[in-house]
């Protein structure tokens, strides 16, 4: 058997047949998937266990938002220029947009975490500067 961009595990039919409200499913399924991740964030910290905090869901978090915008540019090349890609493949594209996300954010955790730790820093010193006397 093989491999063929066409198929999606049966599911090919019903996805093709949804035309532009596959577009709409797999925008609100990361934008649901973040705000989802966000709430079992906040019960985590709650929780008290930060490690799985920093070390899972926020990496997730990231990797949701990143494939939120990188994959606005290739939806919009599938989709307006070349008119006779299937739904399938668009699904297919964002997966893998998902997985490169999420293994870049992995690979690179310390750094990321690095930069916003630093950023805070200047925002809080900008802020320091610019105070009322």
């Amino acid at each position: 058997m093989e491999f063929s961009f066409n198929t999606f595990l049966g599911y090919e039919h019903e996805i093709n047949a949804l035309d532009d409200q596959v577009l709409v499913y797999g925008f609100a399924s990361i934008i649901f998937g973040i705000v989802g991740l966000l709430i079992i964030a906040m019960i985590v910290r709650k929780i008290g266990l930060n490690s799985l905090n920093s070390f899972v869901i926020h990496p997730l978090l990231l990797s949701l938002g990143l494939t939120f915008f990188v994959a606005i540019l290739p939806t919009i090349i599938f989709y307006v220029v070349a008119l006779d890609v299937s739904g399938v493949k668009i699904v297919y594209s964002w997966i893998v947009i998902f997985i490169g996300m999420l293994l870049f954010v992995l690979l690179n955790l310390e750094t990321i975490k690095d930069f916003f730790k630093e950023f805070g820093k200047m925002s809080e010193q900008q802020e320091f500067r610019n105070r009322n006397r």
